[in-house]
């Protein structure tokens, strides 16, 4: 290495070392201008949900319910081995978590899972595993082209009626309005963060 060489090293070292902390810096002041956790994906930009779907009496509702009701959104299916139980463990986490909030508990917040495989997920598994294990809970089944719909809006990749059942596994925080306003991707698991955000978007509506 040249002496011009070892001197562009160390000044870029240097330069690194101050750099790195200014744009730490720099990120907590554009977090603390906007009041926003940057843990959650912002999805403000897409264009509000809406769909039909029946619950696990076969009585038909449409989404969103034009209340002041937040909603997690999930969908997946019911012998799904690996995103699926887990999303909904993490589910009742956030769900209990929010149960001894003082101020959340008190909200208007569900918890949907719409299944991809209505075949297998029957009416009777859905209440048995989704809908009788909390108020809040609550379990859906879409008509095919709903279905398909709802995937090519999310880009989730679902291909229902299949034997392998693929879908991305995202977990979506959603406003009454029907408006994404979080998202939540397989590797987002914290329910910690996930409530402190939960929190600010509420408020912040």
């Amino acid at each position: 290495m040249t002496k011009t060489q070892k001197w562009s090293a160390v000044g870029f070292i240097v330069t690194a070392l101050f750099l790195v902390p200014l744009l730490m810096i720099a990120a907590q002041l554009i977090t603390s201008t906007d009041g926003q956790s940057r843990y959650g994906i912002n999805a403000e930009n897409l264009a509000p949900l809406n769909f039909q779907w029946q619950d696990t009496k076969l009585n038909t509702h449409i989404f969103p319910a034009n209340s002041g009701q937040f909603t997690y959104l999930f969908a997946g299916f019911l012998s799904c081995s690996e995103i699926c139980p887990i999303r909904i463990q993490q589910l009742h986490q956030l769900e209990n978590a929010i149960a001894q909030d003082t101020e959340l508990g008190q909200a208007d917040i569900v918890f949907m899972f719409i299944t991809i495989d209505p075949d297998n997920d029957t009416p009777a598994i859905r209440q048995q595993m989704i809908d009788a294990q909390s108020a809040r809970f609550v379990s859906a089944a879409l008509a095919e082209s709903d279905l398909l719909r709802f995937s090519q809006h999310l880009s989730e990749n679902i291909h229902a009626y299949s034997p392998t059942n693929n879908h991305v596994g995202n977990l979506y925080l959603i406003a009454p309005n029907g408006h994404i306003g979080r998202i939540y991707t397989a590797k987002q698991l914290s329910t910690d963060k996930m409530l402190a955000e939960l929190r600010q978007y509420i408020t912040s509506k």
